[in-house]
């Protein structure tokens, strides 16, 4: 049994399922980030590969909610119709658009991972004490991924990462002689108290008490790990939602022809009378096609020279 021409493709269907899936979980998805890591986001520079997340699950919500419509109620989907303030296929062009400029800045940050994320993590080092920011993205990432430092808690030792009034209480430097700290290469042999792995702990005099209540491993590593993951992740969802908007704006738009092209064939093969000609002998002017008296006499009479020979 042949598929009806004039319904929807069964791809049309099933992609606008999944894209239609897919648009609310990239909403709620991008707004949980915003507001959870927000800070990580935004110091590890992938704040904006989530705010694409966010515009193109918005995009495509309204987009296939439309096209989910007309096959709900057994019509074929227009391409023409509006959907908020533009066509839909308008719609879908901006889908297209917006996901595949997601997919280059997933690319270059695939490609410039290893390099950014070695240089917020510095910065944010060297930054501890004087800017907010900094401090407060260092203590939540050596919290969550239980960490201390870039590569090892001893980077700590090289940055006067401490205020010496708000820490003095646990300040192992103001003890020391200064002259000893300005030849020595290692300000302090300390680390913030995110480094440890409970509430409390040791972490100073790390030298002499030991690293057994901190986290010796160091965040770059981990933290490269979650971004590359993260970005591969992303790249692959773009490159799915491209991959079926392009196909269903293919779709919807070159089967609105094959009606019209139907139409015309039942029209030519409906009107018989300019193909074959009507034989004199039918009276083709009535309802029903009727045989002349004429012809009816000389079928008679073999019928009656058959009985004669039975």
């Amino acid at each position: 049994m042949k598929p009806d021409m004039g319904s929807n493709h069964a791809f049309v269907v099933w992609g606008s399922c999944v894209l239609w899936v897919t648009s609310v979980f990239a909403i709620a998805w991008s707004l949980l980030l915003f507001f959870c890591v927000g800070d990580i986001l935004l110091m590890t520079g992938t704040d904006l590969v989530n705010a694409f997340v966010l515009l193109s699950g918005i995009i495509m919500l309204p987009t296939n909610i439309s096209i989910l419509c007309f096959v709900a109620n057994s019509k074929k989907v227009d391409y023409k119709s509006k959907v908020v303030c533009c066509p839909l296929w308008l719609s879908i062009v901006w889908i297209i658009i917006i996901n595949v400029a997601a997919v280059i800045l997933c690319i270059v940050k695939i490609i410039s991972c290893q390099e950014l994320t070695t240089r917020y993590l510095t910065d944010s080092m060297q930054h501890y004490r004087s800017v907010p920011k900094y401090k407060h993205f260092m203590d939540d990432l050596q919290w969550s991924l239980k960490c201390c430092g870039l590569y090892s808690y001893k980077d700590w030792f090289l940055h006067d990462w401490y205020d010496k009034i708000r820490d003095y209480e646990w300040d192992p430097s103001l003890d020391r002689d200064n002259s000893l700290n300005k030849r020595s290469p290692s300000v302090t042999d300390s680390v913030p108290l995110s480094c440890c792995k409970s509430g409390s702990c040791i972490s100073n005099y790390l030298t002499e008490l030991g690293t057994h209540s901190i986290n010796t491993t160091g965040c770059g590593p981990l933290l490269h790990r979650i971004v590359m993951i993260s970005m591969s992740a992303h790249l692959v969802m773009f490159l799915l939602i491209v991959v079926l908007e392009i196909i269903i704006l293919k779709l919807i738009m070159t089967k609105e022809r094959q009606p019209e092209n139907e139409k015309k064939g039942k029209h030519r093969n409906s009107d018989v009378r300019h193909i074959m000609s009507v034989k004199g002998n039918f009276d083709a002017s009535s309802g029903s096609c009727q045989l002349n008296p004429e012809d009816s006499d000389e079928l008679e009479q073999p019928i009656l020279e058959d009985e004669n020979t039975n």
